[in-house]
Formats: C-alpha cells, sequence, structure tokens
C-alpha cells in the first residue's frame, strides 16, 4: 500500500477509536459518592434511584447490572462477609455524613427477587466507618416488587470526623450457590436525634 494511502487512512481511524471513547464517556452516568446535593436543602428525605444506581460499587463475588433503572445485585455464598465496604455498596458523600450522624433514618428499599435465582431474602447494613455501623437488617422477600422500611440509628461521632464516607451495603441472602435480587430504589428520611 502506498505512503499517501496508508498514513491518512491510519490517521482516520485513530480520530474515529478516539472521538468513540469519548463519546461513550459523555454518555455515561456521573458514577461514584452518591450526595444530597439535588434533594431538599433539609436533607429530610434523599432519594437514590434511577441512573444514580450505577454508583453501587461491586465487591469480590458480586455481579452488577444496571438495566432500565433497576438494579440487579448477584452475590455468590462466599461473598458475604460481615464488613460494609467488603461487599457490593453505595459510598455516600461528605454532605450525608455531616448531616446524618447521630440521626435516626427511615430507610426504605424497593426490591424484589431476580428473574434467575432469586433470593428468598436480603438485608442491608449502614456504616459510618470507624465509628461504627447499624447491623445487619434482614427481610424476607414477596415475590413482586415491594418496599422494605426500617429505621436505624446512625451511630454518633466521636470526635471531629474527617473527610470519608458513609456507606450502605444490599446484599441478597445466599444460602446456597448464587442468588439475585433488584433493587428500584432506596430512600433516606430524617426522623430526628436519637
Amino acid at each position: 500500500m502506498k505512503d499517501i494511502i496508508f498514513y491518512p487512512l491510519i490517521a482516520l481511524i485513530v480520530g474515529v477509536m478516539v472521538v468513540a471513547a469519548m463519546f461513550e464517556g459523555w454518555t455515561q452516568p456521573k458514577c461514584g459518592p452518591f450526595g444530597g446535593a439535588e434533594g431538599p436543602a433539609d436533607y429530610s428525605l434523599i432519594i437514590l434511584n434511577g441512573g444514580d444506581l450505577c454508583r453501587m460499587e461491586g465487591a469480590l463475588g458480586y455481579d452488577l447490572e444496571l438495566n432500565d433503572d433497576v438494579l440487579t445485585i448477584r452475590a455468590e455464598e462466599s461473598a458475604l462477609v460481615s464488613g460494609v465496604h467488603d461487599n457490593a455498596h453505595f459510598r455516600l458523600g461528605p454532605d450525608l455524613k455531616t448531616v446524618y450522624f447521630g440521626e435516626t433514618l427511615r430507610i426504605s428499599l424497593t426490591v424484589k427477587p431476580a428473574e434467575n435465582a432469586g433470593a428468598q431474602a436480603f438485608e442491608f447494613n449502614y456504616s459510618s466507618g470507624y465509628v461504627g455501623d447499624t447491623g445487619w437488617t434482614r427481610f424476607d422477600l414477596k415475590p413482586g416488587w415491594d418496599t422494605y422500611t426500617a429505621d436505624v440509628n446512625i451511630p454518633r461521632k466521636v470526635l471531629e470526623a474527617p473527610g470519608g464516607f458513609d456507606y450502605i451495603s444490599v446484599r441478597p441472602v445466599v444460602p446456597e450457590k448464587t442468588r439475585g435480587i433488584e433493587l428500584r430504589e432506596i430512600r433516606f428520611r430524617r426522623l430526628g436525634k436519637w
């Protein structure tokens, strides 16, 4: 092939690849810690749903898939460990960490068993990092979509807490092999100091 054709053709191919990669990045949802900036100023009700569900971070033994604003969480039996950030979890931004210290939160999760190998139950746990966590709260699942609610006391801060994140982990209960759940929404409602 002559140089007059080869080099312009390579330049065109590289240009298409760069534009395609940039377009892919522009169309991806913004993932990372979830904050309350789009909620009410008093943080009375914060809702995590839709494209924001992409913010869940996987862990070893977990498979996460977001389709049509529904997050499917699959876990192997060996993946379930006690630490919140050692399981699949959402990181909550420093604004939520600051507001939620010492508060009672009503956490509502809209969940159903996955289509294939659906779990019969699921658990969630809210962690304030080194300060402590709320412990695993378990719910038995009904066949279709339903909202499961629990009031939890977020640990009080011991000293002036440095920056960082709080975490909420949501996981299927896996008695054997692999089980899954589908998550549509998490609501955080502040009820006041405990």
